[in-house]
């Protein structure tokens, strides 16, 4: 019994940190596209996180600033493109961006945004 339990910890932990991707290819195509239209890819991970490593060309807007408010940094006329480490800080942030009048791509992590789009 013992080892059933330990065998399913791992098959649940493996789970939890698999390269599934939360963006199909089609969406991470039109977000490449508004890129190379002028759209602004926004990192919403912590400015540390930034620093250590970001997709070139984007800018740092954490998800506390974009919840308290502090969008200053996004023009209204361009769309945005957003990523985090996980995903999850980027959804959110997408959800309230789209509240207040953007258009907004959710591209989840840089891995995400580097992957090879399928043809």
């Amino acid at each position: 019994m013992k080892k059933i339990v330990c065998v399913l910890i791992l098959v649940l932990t493996a789970g939890l940190f698999s390269a599934c991707s939360k963006v199909n290819d089609e969406d991470l195509k039109k977000a490449h596209e508004a890129v190379e239209a002028g759209a602004i890819i926004v990192d919403v991970r912590t400015p540390q996180e930034y620093k250590q490593k970001h997709i070139d060309g984007a800018i740092n807007l954490p998800i506390e600033e974009i919840m308290q408010g502090h969008l200053k940094k996004l023009p209204k006329n361009k769309e945005i493109v957003v990523y985090c480490r996980t995903g999850n800080r980027s959804n959110t942030s997408a959800k309230v961006l789209r509240e207040k009048g953007w258009s907004v791509y959710d591209v989840a992590t840089q891995a995400d945004w580097e992957r090879k789009i399928k043809e």
